[in-house]
């Protein structure tokens, strides 16, 4: 008979209403990424595993737009899941119905975005509602329509976009989340500019006249963003790990004492990088996609994600390319020229660490937690992604040996 992993695993495992209490006041974290932790850790002490049966579902979601919208004829038709995304549920449907304004009724394809039990990261719905709505027309992305923040209506919090069609896979490329993504130079010449003009465009968003209401905002000329954020991660991390890592630990401490302080925060998206985002048949960038990380933040933290080995590839000469698209000192210096925000080294390395403490716990903490605990719909894919995680481990140490 072998013991826990860790000393704490058991109370990961089972949580009790201490342990939360714990967690809660060793990392702060914005009051509604609270609350998702916390309801997360509150799910497993009723031990349920993840169920794949959504019969019923276009029942239920037709019965909540009909009240949404006061349209009792509305109609939802051709319910069914959809391919890709590592985290969260996602149906396509067809709904009849009569948007505002119009004089007859329409046949439109929309998108069911829904939590599953446990996700690979835990988000709040309503935090990605509102940051859709705020960039909507500002920048390409589906426009958010209803919400059901808690999943009383669809049984799990949820959001409705409308659908739109175009390519996030170059043809012939890995199906696993945008690792290592590969796009021919033709491809690669037609998206990279506009790929940094919206990033620019989302950072340059006067945010101050947007509603984001579940948006906590940091004090300007403090570390506190960063403390919010580097909390979220280590929170995850203690939440969720089967097993201590040394290097995580030192990773956290040096995060730790080389926190930036963060003079004017401006909406970062938090995961902008290649397959989350979609180009059409003109090869135009027509949807920026995975807002659900959002925050107030420093840029640098996005210009870092962007710009990782393990989302990029080399071009024929064997030069890293940011996000597969372009040379990453020119997307650095091209975002420098187009955005106005100056790119500081000091800040990037921070930010570099910082990205790969977050793929690993993403990868090598939650996406184990939850397919051991079978508690996702991608138990296969969530074993696979331990791998990245060993990776991101690996470039862990080597950033903090050359620092």
């Amino acid at each position: 008979m072998t013991g826990p992993r860790t000393p704490t695993e058991a109370l990961r495992q089972r949580p009790t209403e201490a342990w939360i209490s714990a967690q809660r006041e060793r990392f702060p974290v914005e009051p509604t990424i609270d609350e998702v932790f916390t309801h997360k850790l509150r799910k497993r002490m009723a031990a349920t595993e993840h169920s794949l049966d959504f019969g019923g579902l276009d029942l239920r979601l037709q019965e909540f737009l009909s009240a949404q919208t006061g349209q009792p004829e509305l109609r939802v038709e051709a319910l069914e899941r959809l391919s890709g995304g590592a985290s969260k549920e996602q149906f396509s449907f067809w709904l009849h119905w009569r948007p505002e304004g119009a004089e007859h009724p329409v046949r439109q394809r929309m998108m069911l975005r829904m939590d599953p039990t446990e996700a690979i990261v835990e988000t709040h719905r309503r935090r990605e509602w509102e940051v859709l709505r705020a960039v909507h027309g500002r920048v390409p992305v589906p426009e958010a329509l209803w919400l059901d923040p808690e999943g009383r209506a669809l049984g799990r919090p949820a959001l409705i976009a409308g659908f739109l069609d175009g390519t996030v896979r170059p043809p012939g490329a890995d199906r696993m989340s945008g690792v290592g993504m590969y796009f021919a130079p033709e491809l690669r010449a037609a998206l990279k500019d506009e790929f940094i003009a919206i990033l620019a465009r989302i950072h340059n968003l006067d945010w101050r006249r947007c509603t984001l209401p579940s948006f906590a905002v940091p004090e300007p000329g403090t570390t506190q963003a960063v403390d919010w954020a580097l909390g979220l991660w280590e929170r995850a991390w203690h939440e969720d790990t089967l097993d201590a890592h040394p290097i995580m630990a030192r990773a956290a401490l040096w995060l730790h004492e080389h926190r930036p302080v963060v003079a004017r925060p401006v909406l970062v998206h938090g995961d902008y990088r290649s397959g989350n985002f979609m180009y059409d048949d003109r090869l135009r960038i027509n949807a920026i996609f995975d807002w659900e990380l959002a925050y107030l933040g420093d840029y640098h933290d996005d210009l870092a994600w962007a710009s990782l080995a393990l989302f990029g590839c080399p071009d024929e000469q064997g030069a890293l390319l940011a996000s597969s698209l372009l040379p990453v000192e020119e997307f650095l210096q091209q975002y420098e020229h187009v955005s106005g925000n100056p790119v500081d080294p000091e800040r990037l390395r921070y930010y570099q660490v910082f990205s790969y403490y977050k793929i690993s716990v993403i990868a090598v903490a939650t996406s184990l937690r939850v397919a051991h605990g079978r508690r996702t719909h991608l138990d296969a894919m969530m074993n696979f992604a331990a791998g990245l995680g060993y990776v991101g481990i690996s470039e862990l140490n080597r950033l903090l040996d050359r620092i």
